[in-house]
Parts: structure tokens; sequence; C-alpha cells
């Protein structure tokens, strides 16, 4: 993978973060007493892990979001080690937690969410208002995933009308509530098989695809489903992803917001349109070593590099 340095930080917008704990278990046995072999404790939330692959990458980012809390303070913590820049608004309610269950004997992660907490008109306002003063810093924005009670829909399309006035690429990963974001135009929608089904109505993903580029004034759509066949589509043309199966997947958390990572660092770049195939393939490719890791959003360059090698295009 050659990745060059942005010529900007990137930002990662995260209004509904996490204090993610990971617990696993040689086997889980539900109803049952069960003890932990092993218990990592880190940020969550799919921005946050967008943040993290692009710092283990030694790319520079920012993070933009709501935190409160100990679990906010824990966060904060950890996005001031990792060097990643402070674009976070302190809220009155704590941040939530999540809890993934990894099971070693059946290779399956489960995961376990909290609610998460009302956010005031006044903190909307503030982080609004701190990223309307420092949007044209970034040379790419991600908006991820779903927003939490008090955040409005058009939170979201506020900060892509921002990013789009000062000619920023936007990645949008998340599909609840999302048409006023993609009626901004917006660069690349990034979502799953099943999101795509739902937001589009229809059961084809050919035919889901065409329906939102046609509606929207988006550029690419890139649909991943897990280990199954994943697509990228344009208004002109389709791909289709053959990825290879891996031996033994420890945990699937945050693969997809490994996939978000590298998109939008290879956004940056505004590349031309024969290239991106290309680069999503490089992107499903450290989603996919992600999963061979029990820590969200992490994976060894290596591997990713030999499974990009087994990728079919077509």
């Amino acid at each position: 993978m050659e990745l060059q340095m942005a010529s900007g930080p990137m930002l990662a917008v995260c209004p509904n973060p996490a204090w993610q704990k990971t617990l696993i278990f040689q086997k889980l046995q539900p109803g049952a007493v069960n003890r932990a072999c092993c218990v990592s404790e880190c940020g969550g939330g799919k921005g946050i892990n967008v943040a993290r692959v692009l710092r283990n990458l030694g790319f520079p980012v920012a993070v933009a979001g709501f935190i409160g809390g100990d679990p906010g303070r824990h966060l904060y913590e950890e996005l001031q080690q990792s060097g990643a820049g402070d674009f976070t608004v302190a809220c009155q309610n704590p941040t939530r937690c999540c809890y993934t269950i990894v099971d070693n004997a059946t290779a399956q992660a489960t995961e376990l969410i909290e609610p998460s907490g009302l956010i005031a008109p006044a903190e909307v306002a503030a982080q609004l208002n701190l990223l309307r003063a420092h949007i044209s810093e970034f040379s790419a924005v991600c908006l991820s995933g779903t927003l939490p009670p008090g955040v409005a829909p058009k939170f979201y399309a506020q900060i892509a009308a921002l990013a789009r006035s000062a000619g920023i690429p936007v990645l949008l990963d998340a599909y609840r509530d999302i048409a006023q974001t993609l009626a901004e135009g917006i660069c690349m929608l990034k979502i799953n098989a099943g999101e795509l089904r739902t937001l589009s109505g229809k059961k084809e993903l050919r035919c889901g695809a065409e329906q939102i580029l046609s509606s929207f004034p988006l550029s690419w759509l890139a649909v991943t489903d897990g280990a199954a066949t994943a697509w990228l589509f344009n208004r002109q043309e389709s791909w289709r992803f053959t990825i290879p199966l891996l031996a033994k997947v420890v945990s699937p958390i945050g693969a997809g917001d490994c996939a978000a990572a590298i998109l939008l660092r290879r956004l940056t770049e505004k590349p031309a349109a024969e290239k991106m195939p290309a680069f999503f393939a490089e992107a499903l490719a450290c989603a996919s070593a992600s999963c061979l890791t029990a820590f969200p959003s992490v994976f060894h360059p290596e591997e990713a590099e030999k499974i990009r090698s087994e990728i079919l295009i077509s």
C-alpha cells in the first residue's frame, strides 16, 4: 500500500462515539457464568475507528463529536495520546459504552451497545460553529455513523454543505435519515448491502444503486457485504469485487471503518475515475485484515497486502 502524505489533516465526524470494551472468551456459554480470558478497552464508534486507522498509518486526522462523563474522558485521553486533532465538544450526558464479546470457539463476535445520551441544542450549535470556523483546514471529511438523540438529520447536511463550499470531498458512512446530506452533493456513500436495500427499497443491488445515483448528486457508491461480494458504482459503470475467505475471523468489529478510512485518504487525492476500483480493493483488503485482530480497526499492512493480491475485480 503506497499512501502519500495528505495535503492537510482529514476530519472524522463521529457524533455518536463510544467507549469500547472487548472481552474474549475461549468458549461462551449463554445462561452461565463466563470468565473472559482477556480484555481490552479503547475508543469506539465509526469515526473514532476511522481516525485510529489513519493515525496508525501516520496520517494527520482530527475528530469531531460529542463526548461526556467518564467514558468521554477516557476517549478524550486516547485521542490526545494518539496525536489526533481535537474538535470534540463536551456534553452534559455521558458517552455511551459498547461491549464486544468474542467467542473463540465459534469465531463469533457479539456487540452490546448502550443507548446514546441526549445532545443539547447548545452542544449541537457549538459543534457546528467550531467546524464552520475550521472546515477549510481539512483535505477530506468523513461523516460516520448514526446520529444521537437531539442531533437532527440536517447536522450531517450542514457539514456537507460547508465542505462543498470549501471544495473538500465528503465520504458519508451512514444510511438512516441521509437524504438531506446526499442532496448536498457528496463524493462517496459507503454502506453495506443490507443498508443499500433498506435505503433504496430495492432487493437487487444494481437496481438500488441506480436509484440512489439517479436521485442524488453522488459521484460514487461503495457497497460492502462482509466476506461476500462487494460493489462499486458510479453513474456509468459498476465493478464487482470477490474477496478471499479468511482462515479465521477473530473480530469483524470496525472492519467497515477501515475501508472508510482508506477511501477517505484516497479521496484527498481527488483521483481520476479509473483509479477508484483499485482504491476500493485496497480498502477492502485493509478491512479484511482487521478481522484478523481483536482490536477494532487495527490491521497489519503486510496482511492487507497479501489479501489485496487475491481480490478479483470484474
